[in-house]
């Protein structure tokens, strides 16, 4: 199939820009072969130029270019947790990777179960995610205002469980929803390292000078 010339094309689209992440206007340069996309719908690859940062991305349209129906992500961020069970650490990971790609719903669900396996790895393993939460409280293994962080991921993340999705989750609540998983991670596994190491380093340079 030709390929369609910016000069035959709608001068501007509006998305969000996989590269500098600004809700922009695109300009078609460039449509060239097809491809079949959902429910039969043909889509074009096509080249476009984000007007915010002036950079080239890949994505899909139709034949007209009067639609986006995909942009290539540029990059896909996620986030390393040192000091956490491997298990959990990918899990948060993958959280932050759904969040970078605007998939929010699916940040939201792992990270409710970040927060769940998180209380099984502590030997809590009986009740629903509630008492779960409450019982890392009880233990004295999260602040109480940590505690109340990690039920406001259980809201959240219940209603995404029971297919409560009327309502979309927005950038700003699963942001939130990963800082609160965070902050349980940090309480947990990673604050807890930290003055392990502090003690062994104090008690190695005890043992180097007979103190």
């Amino acid at each position: 199939m030709a390929s369609h010339r910016s000069s035959s094309l709608p001068g501007v689209l509006t998305d969000t820009c996989p590269r500098c992440r600004a809700r922009s206007l695109f300009e078609v340069v460039w449509i060239g072969g097809s491809d079949w996309g959902w429910q039969g719908t043909t889509r074009y690859h096509a080249a476009l130029v984000c007007v915010a940062c002036g950079r080239p991305v890949a994505g899909l349209t139709d034949q007209a270019g009067k639609n986006i129906f995909r942009l290539w992500v540029d990059r896909v961020d996620g986030k390393e947790f040192p000091d956490v069970p491997s298990h959990i650490a990918e899990t948060a990971d993958e959280a932050y990777r759904c969040h970078s790609i605007e998939a929010y719903r699916a940040a939201v669900l792992l990270a409710r179960s970040v927060i769940e396996a998180t209380a099984k790895e502590k030997g809590i393993t009986s009740g629903p995610l509630l008492k779960k939460i409450d019982e890392m409280f009880d233990q004295r293994l999260i602040r109480e205002h940590v505690r109340d962080g990690a039920h406001e991921v259980r809201h959240l993340g219940n209603d995404m469980a029971h297919g409560d999705f009327i309502t979309p989750v927005q950038a700003e609540e699963s942001s939130l929803i990963l800082t609160l998983m965070g902050e349980v991670l940090e309480e947990i596994f990673q604050s807890v390292a930290r003055v392990q190491r502090a003690r062994e380093l104090r008690a190695a340079k005890a043992a180097e000078t007979g103190s």
